[in-house]
C-alpha cells in the first residue's frame, strides 16, 4: 500500500513538472506598438503583468512610442495586430489593405475642451474659432468631424482654424488663449476633466451615439489585424482578442494598481487625474469589450453617415473586413 502511494505521488509530480515547460512553449509571441501618454499605457502593460495575456496563450511584446511612430507601425506591417486608429484603418481598407477588425477597443471618449469662462457651448459654436487637435488624421478626430457635419451642420476642417500640435503643447496653447478649444488624447482630456475650476467639457461623440443606438463609437482604436496574420493562426488571433477584451475589464477594477506602476508613461500626473480615470472607468466611458453582429451593424451605420457627409470616400464591406472569432 505504501509503495503504491509513493508511486502515485511520484507520477503526479512528474505530470506537473512536464506540464510547466509545455505550457510555456505553447505561448504565442505577439508584438504590438502602443502610444505613450494615453490610456493604452495602462491596460496593455497592466494586463500583461496581471497574467491576462498569458492566460489566453499570448506572450505580449509591447513597444511604446510617440504618436507618429505608433501610427506608422501597423500599415507598414511592422506590427500585424493591435489597436490602431479606427477610421484611419477604414481608409486603408478603402485603399486596398487586406486588414480586418476583429474586436472592440478604445471608444471616442475624448471631449471638446474649452476654458471654463468660454462662451462655446456646442460644436456649432466652434465656427470661425481656432480649434486645436493632436492629429487631424486620427480616427477620433474624423469621428468628431462626422458628428459635427451630421448633427450640427459644421465642418470642423473647413469652418474652424485647425491647429495641430502634440498633446502637451496643445494644452499649453489652450491655456495661453492661442486656441479657443481643443481635442486631445485620452490622458489630456482626463487632465482637463480633473480641473473643473479651469476647464469645461463641451461635447463627446460617444454620448451622442449612445443616445441614438445604446452603444459608444468604436472608431478611436478597435482591434485590427492583417488577414494573413489571422489565417496563419486563428487560435492566436482569438486569444489576442480575448486577452484585450479582458484587459479592458481588468483596468476597470484595477486602475489604482495600473496608475501606480504606469501612470507616468500614461501621463497621469496628479491624484485628481487618477480619480477621474477611476470614475470614468467604472462608468464604462473608455472601452467597448464586445464584438458581435449587433456591434458591427451599429458601427457600420456610423460609417455610412461618414460617407454621406464626405468624411469617407466609401464604406468597405463589413462582410469582408470584420470577423467575429469564436
Amino acid at each position: 500500500m505504501k509503495k503504491a502511494i509513493m508511486v502515485a505521488v511520484f507520477s503526479l509530480l512528474l505530470i506537473v513538472l512536464v506540464r510547466v515547460p509545455i505550457a510555456a512553449q505553447t505561448l504565442k509571441t505577439v508584438k504590438v506598438t502602443i502610444p505613450r501618454n494615453t490610456i493604452s499605457m495602462l491596460n496593455y502593460p497592466g494586463a500583461r503583468d496581471a497574467g491576462i495575456f498569458r492566460k489566453h496563450g499570448i506572450d505580449i511584446q509591447i513597444d511604446a512610442r510617440g504618436f507618429k511612430g505608433f501610427m506608422a507601425s501597423f500599415p507598414s506591417r511592422e506590427t500585424l495586430v493591435g489597436t490602431p486608429s479606427g477610421l484611419a484603418s477604414i481608409a486603408r481598407m478603402n485603399q486596398g489593405l487586406d486588414i480586418v477588425i476583429i474586436g472592440g477597443g478604445l471608444t471616442v471618449m475624448q471631449r471638446v475642451v474649452v476654458p471654463k469662462g468660454s462662451p462655446i457651448r456646442s460644436l456649432s459654436d466652434l465656427r470661425g474659432k481656432k480649434f486645436g487637435t493632436f492629429s487631424s488624421a486620427a480616427g477620433s478626430f474624423k469621428t468628431l468631424r462626422t458628428v459635427g457635419l451630421e448633427g450640427f451642420g459644421i465642418d470642423l476642417i473647413k469652418e474652424t482654424k485647425v491647429v495641430v500640435a502634440p498633446p502637451p503643447v496643445l494644452m499649453a496653447l489652450l491655456d495661453k488663449g492661442e486656441v479657443d478649444a481643443m481635442w486631445n488624447v485620452s490622458s489630456f482630456t482626463i487632465r482637463a476633466a480633473s480641473q473643473p475650476g479651469k476647464y469645461r467639457l463641451v461635447f463627446t461623440p460617444d454620448d451622442y451615439w449612445k443616445e441614438r443606438t445604446g452603444l459608444p463609437l468604436l472608431w478611436s482604436a478597435p482591434i485590427v489585424a492583417w488577414r494573413d496574420w489571422i489565417q496563419q493562426d486563428p487560435q492566436r488571433a482569438k486569444g489576442m482578442v480575448a486577452a484585450l477584451h479582458e484587459s479592458y475589464q481588468w483596468l476597470r477594477e484595477n486602475s489604482d494598481a495600473a496608475i501606480k506602476k504606469y501612470g507616468i508613461l500614461a501621463a497621469v500626473k496628479t491624484p485628481a487625474e487618477a480619480k477621474v480615470y477611476k470614475r470614468w472607468l467604472k462608468e464604462k466611458r473608455f472601452f467597448l469589450d464586445r464584438w458581435d453582429s449587433h456591434v458591427i451593424d451599429v458601427q457600420w451605420k456610423f460609417l455610412e453617415i461618414a460617407k454621406r457627409v464626405g468624411v469617407l470616400s466609401k464604406v468597405p464591406s463589413k462582410e469582408k473586413h470584420t470577423m467575429v472569432l469564436r
